[in-house]
């Protein structure tokens, strides 16, 4: 996530229109999001680009704390680094968690915990790293957690998803984790401790197929100096 700057902020409201989904595009909701965004200091998420974009350009999603006809409302914009301020990462959300702004926040320092016992280091984003940054109520009664994780070995990685299963079950929410994998691409945790040959691999320019083997040999072969964000 990332901070817009306020001398960038009205750059960014002035796209929010064209860069709803088509399904959100109406007066209403157009007029709704850039109220919304010119009243509260929501943060960017850096994403991939939808399109060719101005050099030095980078692409951000915007998303709001509220729902039209059940679907969260989403814009995108295009910055450039001198609207950008601070940046914050999956795990820099995971080290400032405060019961304050996130009353999950227990919940999520648990599967922190689960996390080091294995030598799995947790980070998070989605909704929860939303409101963790705003304050804004982001996460829902249903809502799922995202979480990034790295791993130190690729046994750590199998014993941490059996365990977060049993803790799923305890607590009755949905984690979705994705493992920032050795070559920059995220790969789902229920993919990669499979028994399928190739997973996805998600990337900031698209996403492929890999051979989910020879990731987890890869896992193995990084030190954890490395590994560790």
């Amino acid at each position: 996530m990332v901070e817009i700057v306020p001398e960038g902020r009205a750059a960014v409201e002035a796209q929010l229109a064209d860069g709803l989904l088509p399904m959100h595009r109406s007066d209403q909701v157009e007029a709704q999001v850039r109220s919304f965004f010119a009243a509260h200091a929501i943060p960017g998420i850096v994403c991939a680009p939808k399109g060719p974009l101005p050099e030095g350009a980078i692409q951000i999603g915007v998303s709001f704390p509220f729902r039209v006809d059940g679907v969260r409302v989403r814009s995108a914009a295009c910055v450039s680094a001198g609207e950008l301020g601070r940046r914050q990462t999956p795990w820099d959300v995971a080290a400032g968690l405060s019961t304050s702004r996130l009353p999950v926040a227990a919940e999520l320092l648990a599967v922190i915990e689960l996390g080091r016992t294995h030598a799995v280091d947790v980070g998070f984003f989605g909704s929860a790293a939303l409101q963790a940054w705003t304050g804004l109520p982001y996460m829902e009664a249903s809502s799922d957690v995202d979480i990034v994780a790295t791993a130190r070995s690729s046994e750590g990685l199998c014993a941490f998803h059996t365990d977060l299963v049993v803790f799923t079950q305890r607590y009755s929410r949905r984690y979705d984790v994705e493992v920032a994998v050795p070559g920059g691409l995220g790969v789902k945790l229920s993919e990669l401790v499979s028994d399928v040959s190739t997973v996805l691999g998600r990337g900031i320019e698209g996403v492929r197929l890999v051979d989910r083997r020879r990731l987890l040999e890869e896992i193995d072969k990084v030190s954890p100096a490395v590994a560790t964000p």
